[in-house]
């Protein structure tokens, strides 16, 4: 049952995003996958999460220069009284 359930709400998240269509020409059902669409959302999100991880590596690596460098001062006396 859970994966029937699991396969309708794919199905109708790909109809809604326009990745599947349901036709009846001439009375004949048919589903088409829109391969375009798929290729093209697709290569746009993999674009996207590529710059979000170049992003990402950037801010660690600015973190990363910033903690060398605060190891890099001269150790501050602390007086104590």
């Amino acid at each position: 049952m859970r994966a029937l359930i699991f396969v309708i709400a794919i199905v109708l998240v790909f109809s809604v995003i326009g990745w599947l269509r349901f036709t009846s020409d001439d009375g004949d059902p048919t589903v088409r996958v829109d391969t375009d669409k798929v290729r093209q959302d697709t290569s746009s999100l993999v674009e996207t999460s590529k710059d979000a991880a170049d992003g990402a590596a950037q801010a660690i690596d600015r973190a990363a220069e910033s903690i060398d460098a605060s190891i890099d001062r001269e150790p501050v006396d602390v007086v104590t009284e």
